[in-house]
């Protein structure tokens, strides 16, 4: 099973620094210099948009979460350890 990680060599020069190059080819260095792993940009803003058009970003996160875990075999319970089959509360939920 793919996480969705992929590896890449990256060249460089010193023309430009390593992280230049990495947003230059669409990824965002995790460490301002020696970066060794970088995240797309555009999942980036797949993620900045989501957050900027949620209502409940927390609601969001939840919803996103139980169907996550739901789909990898995990059952979602209230505080008296009660099945979770209606919408969520989220006051109520722990995983």
């Amino acid at each position: 099973m793919s996480l969705g990680f992929t590896s890449v060599d990256v060249l460089s020069c010193d023309c430009s620094s390593l992280p230049q190059v990495l947003i230059h080819h669409g990824l965002f260095p995790t460490a301002p210099s020696q970066p060794c792993i970088a995240v797309s940009l555009d999942l980036l803003s797949f993620y900045q948009t989501l957050f900027k058009r949620s209502c409940d970003a927390i609601n969001a996160h939840v919803s996103a979460l139980k169907m996550y875990y739901s789909r990898q075999g995990f059952q979602m319970t209230d505080k008296k350890v009660r099945s979770i089959n209606a919408p969520l509360d989220t006051n109520d939920v722990f995983l």
